[in-house]
């Protein structure tokens, strides 16, 4: 049977799993940040693995609707933390007025096309990391997964000149489902180069056989957008605490983008064998590099208060 992994969770040949964790600093709970999971493990198998590797508890995050489902009736807590942005790769995405008119815009500056992750490409990247437009920020960790790898894959927009202008690396989530990792645009890069980014790079995944491709996560955006369904308190807090934190993360903006292609919405959830509590929250926002990103914006938002700029994070 086909089970869709969380966010940035990969099948593999092997045997065992490959877990990323990080210990949460104060509740001793282990934070599964993504994971290398074997090719026949179920989610029945999954949880049990699990349950007898971390009996301290776990937490991971980017879990779909029907996995989240099974975990909670297996004792499980679920908490809703926002919506995935779902290109169905046989339908008509990239047709929209709005994205025809950016490609069109768009292809004068340059070129996409996909790289080989050689060791000459990754020293590439990381050079064009720096050069991108919040690198001299705090970054988001342990969201994705953050330095390419063999087994992923990267595509690039370039200008005519040869420069690296933006980027977006992808990890392949299940037998015919593509995930996005990194979206990376340079600081001097010009508009509309990533709707021709994610143009071409539809069409190659659609040309492979491939069903689906996952631009990531937007945060908090289905619960704010909810009217009709009832919020658990945690979620409410989650709600309230998003609402005073757009000047750090800019999430309306994200979803801004990433809707221009009328996607897919697909809630995402966050689970655990313990229960979720305000700490827990607090404990994963610090480990991920939120609190950091949060205090150097509000810092600088109190230097310039007749002018501040929304932060647009293309990078997941």
């Amino acid at each position: 049977m086909h089970e869709l992994l969380p966010l940035s969770w990969t099948r593999i040949d092997s045997l065992r799993p490959i877990y990323r964790t990080i210990t949460l600093p104060l509740s001793g709970i282990t934070w599964i940040t993504y994971a290398d999971i074997p090719r026949n493990y179920s989610f029945e198998i999954l949880h049990e693995d699990l349950t007898a590797s971390y009996s301290d508890g776990y937490v991971f995050r980017g879990c779909t609707q029907k996995m989240s489902n099974y975990f909670a009736a297996s004792h499980c807590s679920i908490l809703r933390t926002g919506a995935e942005a779902v290109l169905d790769l046989h339908s008509s995405h990239i047709e929209k007025k709005t994205v025809v008119s950016s490609l069109v815009r768009g292809k004068k500056q340059g070129v996409a096309e996909e790289i080989a992750l050689s060791d000459l490409h990754q020293k590439h990247f990381e050079q064009f990391r720096r050069e991108t437009t919040h690198a001299g920020k705090p970054q988001l960790h342990h969201l994705f997964r953050e330095l390419p790898s063999r087994i992923s894959r990267c595509f690039v927009f370039r200008a005519f000149s040869g420069k690296w202008l933006a980027a977006i690396t992808l990890s392949q989530r299940g037998k015919v489902e593509m995930h996005t990792e990194l979206m990376l645009r340079h600081r001097n890069a010009p508009g509309d180069i990533m709707e021709c980014l994610v143009a071409a790079i539809f069409e190659l995944l659609r040309h492979e056989g491939m069903r689906e491709w996952s631009l990531g996560e937007v945060p908090f955006i289905q619960l704010m957008q909810s009217s009709e369904e009832v919020l658990t308190p945690m979620e409410q807090l989650m709600v309230s605490l998003a609402h005073r934190c757009k000047h750090a993360y800019d999430f309306e903006g994200l979803y801004r983008f990433k809707n221009k292609f009328a996607p897919i919405w697909r809630p995402v959830m966050l689970c655990t064998n313990t229960t979720p509590t305000p700490l827990m929250l607090v404990e994963l926002a610090f480990s991920m590099g939120f609190t950091n990103l949060l205090m150097h914006e509000s810092f600088v938002h109190s230097l310039k208060p007749f002018y501040f700029p929304k932060v647009l994070f293309l990078q997941q």
